[in-house]
């Protein structure tokens, strides 16, 4: 559970990070809203540079609402609670403090992104500084991010100030990851795509619950795809009807080196195959007897899109290492509970997130 969110996570604050983030605002410059009084106080320090709790307050809150419209529907109105197991310091966390954890560490990242612009040659452009004061209009005019806004007494100022700051760490990191000497070797790459049919050798029970059969049932199961692939191999019917026949719909799969559902042993038998062959014998795999064939070894569309991928991985590897190098002095001094003003943090709550809001960030970033 943890390792999915986790994964899903930053893949959500790499987009608000790309579209520069946020939602409404108030009339207010005081920092005193509806839910807080202390917008403008000091919620963290990191290299010299100062984050009040209202800024934090809109980041944190336009995570919230990507969250409440991805996970209330899966996991209920208090997904917020969920465990999140440990966090660094071996205590118990929910979903939302590992959130609001992880919304510090991203602004941290901005802030040191910001001071790098310079040396990367990394600055706004005129559109870029439109597009930021469009979308903070935008959002200023949106009922639900007004009411964002008023919670923490921000103003649109506030709004286009992170809408920048969020855009320029962007760019930044886009120039780092790209001059990053990367290499992708098409072993690594590679993508073989199959056509196979499974005969299950589990069943399940009136209680929904999947079991193994019994040693003489899966005996019966084989005979019957052992048949079946006589009957292909004689021309009597395709692979395709067989599957028909079975009511077997999971059919293709492209997989790269060790990722195949069958299981790296059939991984084998297919890298011996030749492209649009069938395998002379059913296949015993993890998840039943197997009749499969050999669609492209080498699939050069997926291959070649793996291979995109894979690179912007290893450049985004590369990325975190120099960042982590740069901050590492930093890092050795920093306590996110002692360097957090605590205090000011509690008094935000994401359970309150409201989805609006997200809705409103797809439809501006969709119309850049």
């Amino acid at each position: 559970m943890k390792a999915k969110l986790t994964k899903v996570l930053s893949l959500v604050l790499v987009v608000i990070m790309a579209m520069g983030l946020m939602t409404g605002c108030s009339t207010s410059s005081s920092g005193k809203g509806t839910k807080t009084q202390d917008g403008n106080k000091v919620l963290f320090s990191y290299d010299g540079t100062d984050v009040t709790l209202k800024e934090a307050w809109l980041y944190a809150k336009m995570l919230g609402a990507q969250y409440e419209k991805t996970y209330s529907s899966y996991y209920g109105s208090d997904f917020w609670s969920m465990s999140m197991g440990q966090d660094d310091d071996g205590k118990d966390q929910t979903f939302e403090e590992y959130v609001k954890k992880q919304v510090i560490s991203q602004m941290k990242q901005n802030i040191i992104l910001n001071k790098k612009a310079d040396k990367y040659d990394c600055k706004l452009t005129h559109e870029e500084k439109q597009q930021c004061s469009d979308s903070a209009l935008s959002y200023y005019q949106d009922k639900a991010g007004k009411k964002a806004m008023k919670e923490c007494g921000a103003t649109r100022e506030d709004v286009e100030k992170i809408y920048r700051d969020s855009t320029l760490a962007s760019k930044v990191q886009e120039k780092i990851e790209s001059k990053e000497k990367v290499t992708v070797t098409e072993d690594e790459a590679r993508k073989s795509t199959i056509y196979r049919v499974v005969f299950a050798t589990t069943k399940t029970d009136k209680e929904g619950k999947t079991t193994q059969m019994s040693a003489k049932e899966k005996k019966a199961v084989k005979a019957k795809a052992e048949a079946a692939l006589k009957e292909i191999q004689s021309g009597k019917k395709t692979i395709k009807k067989v599957a028909k026949e079975q009511n077997y719909s999971n059919t293709d799969e492209s997989y790269a080196t060790g990722e195949s559902e069958e299981g790296e042993a059939f991984e084998g038998v297919m890298k011996g195959m030749k492209d649009g062959d069938i395998a002379d014998k059913v296949l015993e795999c993890n998840n039943g007897y197997v009749i499969a064939k050999l669609v492209a070894y080498t699939d050069k569309e997926e291959t070649e899109s793996n291979k995109k991928s894979l690179k912007e991985q290893k450049q985004s590897e590369a990325f975190q290492k120099k960042y982590d190098n740069w901050t590492k002095k930093l890092e050795k001094k920093w306590d996110y509970n002692k360097d957090v003003d605590q205090k000011l943090w509690a008094q935000l709550s994401l359970k309150s997130a409201d989805s609006t809001s997200t809705e409103k960030a797809e439809e501006t970033t969709a119309a850049k």
